[in-house]
C-alpha cells in the first residue's frame, strides 16, 4: 500500500486521462471527481476506475471531446445529451442546469442520456447543495444485481442519493440499491481479501465471500432496495431515452461499443417554501439533534449520513490517500504506456 496526497494524485489522474485522448477540460473535470471520491473513503468509485476510464477512451468508446447539450427545455425541465463522453462531465453539467432551473421555477428537473459511469452520485447533489439546494440525483447502469426472487443479473446497482444545505457543511446521504456497491467487489478483488456474507452470489446463485466468483450483487433489503432500484432505472434511464439494463455497455465487458448510461438531476429551491436561511438552520437543528442522541451499545456516538466519510477526508487529507499495489502497478503500467511520469509515492 503507497500513499498520495491529494493534489498529486488528481495531476497524476488528470495526465493519464489527457494521455488517453481525453480533452484537458473534461479530464479536470474526471479527476477531481475521482480524487474527492478516494479523499472521502469510496474507493469503489474513486481512483480505482481510473484504468477502466483510461482504457475506455484510449479504445474510442468514450468521446474524447464532449460537449453535453440540451436538446430539450420545457418549463422546468430539460433534457440532456452527454454526448457520450464521460459521465461526470454530463453529471455537472447536468447539476448545474437543474440548479438554474431551480432558481427560475423553484424546481428543475433534467434527465440525461448517451452518457458513462459518472463515479460517485453524491458528488452531484453536494455540489447543488452547495448552491442552496436540496438535491437528488441517480443513474443506472449496466445490470450486475439479481432480482428479489429471480436468478441472474436484473438491474444495475443505480444509487440514489440526496443532500441538503445546512450552516454548515451539506448533509448527504449516497446509498446503491445493491447491498454494497460493485465497486467495493471489484476493490476487494484486486486486494486479494474476502468480501462479508450477503454481499454477492456467484453463478449458481449461492452466496460466496470470494471476490473473484460474484457473478451478481443481492439487492438492498431484499425487495425494498429491488423496487429502489427500479425507481433508479426509471428516473434515469426510461425517462431519459437513456439504455435500459441490458442495452447498456458493460464498463468493463464491452470493448466494442459505448455505454449509453442515463442520469436523472433534481433540485428544489427552499427559498420558495420556508426561505433558504430557515431551511439550513432547521437542517442544522435536525442534525444536531440526532448526533446528541444516546448511542446504543456497540455504538460510540450517533453518526449521520456524510459523517464516516467526513472522518476520512480529514485522516487522508493528513496522510494522503492509500492505493493498492496491484492499482499502483496498474496506474504505472498506463504511464508507460502512454509517456506519463508518474509522482513519487509520500516518503519514498
Amino acid at each position: 500500500m503507497r500513499r498520495l496526497d491529494a493534489a498529486s494524485l488528481e495531476a497524476w489522474a488528470r495526465a493519464l486521462l489527457e494521455g488517453a485522448g481525453l480533452a484537458p477540460a473534461a479530464a479536470v473535470t474526471v479527476a477531481s471527481t475521482l480524487v474527492e471520491a478516494s479523499l472521502r473513503g469510496v474507493d469503489s468509485h474513486g481512483v480505482n476506475r481510473l484504468p477502466v476510464y483510461v482504457e475506455r477512451i484510449h479504445a474510442g468508446l468514450v468521446t474524447a471531446d464532449p460537449q453535453p447539450r440540451v436538446e430539450r427545455r420545457d418549463g422546468a425541465f430539460a433534457v440532456m445529451s452527454g454526448d457520450g463522453g464521460p459521465g461526470s462531465v454530463a453529471g455537472v453539467a447536468a447539476t448545474d442546469l437543474s440548479v438554474e432551473l431551480a432558481r427560475e421555477y423553484g424546481v428543475g428537473a433534467v434527465a440525461v442520456h448517451r452518457s458513462t459511469h459518472f463515479g460517485a452520485a453524491g458528488h452531484y447533489v453536494v455540489r447543488a447543495a452547495r448552491a442552496g439546494m436540496v438535491a437528488l440525483a441517480t443513474t443506472n447502469a449496466e445490470p450486475y444485481v439479481v432480482a428479489y426472487g429471480g436468478a441472474g443479473r436484473a438491474l444495475g446497482t443505480n444509487p440514489i442519493a440526496v443532500a441538503a444545505p445546512t450552516e454548515g457543511d451539506p448533509w448527504v446521504f449516497d446509498m446503491a440499491t445493491s447491498q454494497v456497491a460493485v465497486g467495493k467487489v471489484i476493490v476487494a478483488a484486486k486486494e486479494g481479501r474476502p468480501i462479508p456474507p450477503g454481499w454477492g452470489v456467484d453463478v449458481q446463485g449461492a452466496g460466496t465471500t470470494d471476490p473473484a466468483r460474484v457473478e451478481a450483487m443481492v439487492p438492498l433489503g431484499g425487495y425494498k432496495g429491488y423496487g429502489l432500484a427500479v425507481v433508479a432505472e426509471l428516473l434515469s434511464g426510461v425517462l431519459s431515452g437513456a439504455g435500459v439494463r441490458d442495452s447498456i455497455g458493460r464498463m468493463y465487458d464491452d470493448w466494442d461499443r459505448p455505454q449509453d448510461v442515463g442520469h436523472f438531476h433534481l433540485a428544489l429551491d427552499p427559498e420558495r417554501t420556508v426561505g433558504r436561511a430557515a431551511f439550513a438552520a432547521g437542517m442544522q437543528a435536525l442534525i444536531a439533534g440526532l448526533r446528541a442522541m444516546q448511542p446504543g451499545p456497540g455504538h460510540d456516538a450517533v453518526l449521520v449520513a456524510g459523517d464516516p466519510e467526513d472522518r476520512v477526508q480529514a485522516e487522508r487529507g493528513r496522510d494522503g490517500i492509500p492505493l493498492s499495489d496491484e492499482l499502483w502497478s496498474d496506474l504505472e503500467r498506463l504511464s508507460g504506456k502512454l509517456r506519463v511520469e508518474p509522482p513519487p509515492a509520500l516518503g519514498a
